[in-house]
């Protein structure tokens, strides 16, 4: 219609027109022959970060759609090195592909699907992150109260009564509460903060039972279930 148009525009403001890559190559089909002839993995990891999405609707589509089949959640959360950099670089895309759509197309009835086949994606990692750090926190707190139940069962096995062992008995409720804790943090993450400094406090005691009964390593091995307890809850949010 002969309107001037500017840059990220999906659709022509005059007449409607939407913008389509008529007479060329699909830019995804590009993308993957560019894919297919990269050499190295870093080579890799910078054409799917830096290739350039177009502005038509079905090219954004097209490529939202390649970057989600290409990225796997579980993999994602569990791998390691080069395979990690490749998945983080696939979740660039498709947050890449997801927002062009948003500046272009967020009042066109078409979002929707950009708008579900990215929350699909997103809420899929998140509640896999969280099941995975849940884990972690529920696996720690039985190792804590399994060790609580150990030296309790010690010091009456000795024969000597919670009364001679004042300082094991202690240990042994401080180990499990900081089990119960881990419990607790799992289902609530908004007692992060509780959770931190019960863990510092029941370090620092421990660290003075280390000076008044130096040689009990049950004292050190609480010290340091602590430092992890505290340094499990700061990475998982």
């Amino acid at each position: 219609c002969g309107e001037v148009l500017k840059a990220l525009v999906g659709k022509c403001p005059a007449c409607g027109l939407e913008l389509q890559e008529v007479g060329t190559t699909s830019a995804v089909k590009e993308f993957s022959e560019k894919l297919n002839k990269t050499v190295s993995i870093k080579q890799r990891i910078d054409l799917i970060r830096n290739y350039p999405i177009p502005n038509a609707k079905a090219d954004i589509f097209e490529f939202m759609v390649l970057a989600t089949s290409n990225f796997d959640t579980k993999k994602h959360v569990d791998a390691y090195g080069a395979e990690r950099e490749i998945s983080e670089a696939w979740l660039s895309k498709i947050e890449q592909s997801y927002v062009k759509a948003e500046i272009l197309f967020k009042g066109d009835s078409d979002f929707s699907m950009f708008q579900e086949l990215y929350d699909s994606d997103i809420k899929e990692l998140k509640a896999y992150e969280a099941k995975v750090a849940n884990r972690k926190h529920y696996f720690f707190g039985t190792v804590l109260i399994l060790m609580a139940g150990f030296i309790f069962v010690l010091i009456n096995i000795k024969g000597s009564g919670l009364a001679a062992n004042p300082r094991l008995f202690i240990t042994s409720l401080l180990f499990f509460a900081n089990g119960i804790i881990s419990y607790v943090y799992a289902q609530n993450k908004s007692l992060k903060l509780i959770t931190l400094i019960v863990y510092c406090a029941n370090a620092v005691v421990n660290i003075a039972f280390c000076f008044v009964a130096p040689g009990h390593m049950f004292h050190v091995l609480i010290i340091v279930a602590c430092a992890l307890g505290a340094f499990v809850n700061k990475k998982n949010n």
